[in-house]
């Protein structure tokens, strides 16, 4: 432990010694849930289910994630991409359960399947 922070205190000094270090980039979002005991989506630090939408970035600033959240649960469309910027998955949800058409692609644009659930239920599977 005392090398990895001797290590990592040396490696500050050096950066700090040869200017301003390039700041990487962070994933980010536009506003920070977390699911509770419950099963509920809080943005943190309230008490109240969240209601609203759900944007997650990459480091490369390209959309991650979109989902749409009404008293907690995941409620309407559910989008998803790629770190290339290719959309990876779309799918719909009702008070928190899966319902309708789930559509998954590859990182190439090439769709990969479709699902339908109802109720969050698995009904048919195309590959």
């Amino acid at each position: 432990m005392k090398k990895i922070t001797a290590f990592l205190l040396t490696a500050c000094l050096l950066l700090s010694a040869c200017g301003e270090a390039k700041k990487e980039p962070e994933e980010r979002s536009t506003v920070n849930i977390e699911k509770r005991a419950n099963g509920l989506a809080y943005e943190k630090g309230q008490n109240k289910p969240f209601t609203g939408v759900f944007e997650g970035y990459y480091r490369n600033g390209y959309k991650k994630a979109e989902i749409h959240f009404k008293n907690g649960k995941q409620h309407g469309v559910a989008k998803m991409w790629h770190e290339n910027g290719q959309q990876s998955n779309e799918a719909y949800f009702y008070e928190g359960k899966l319902e309708g058409m789930a559509t998954e692609w590859f990182a190439n644009g090439q769709k990969n399947k479709d699902r339908i659930f109802k109720d969050g239920k698995l009904l048919t599977s195309m590959d």
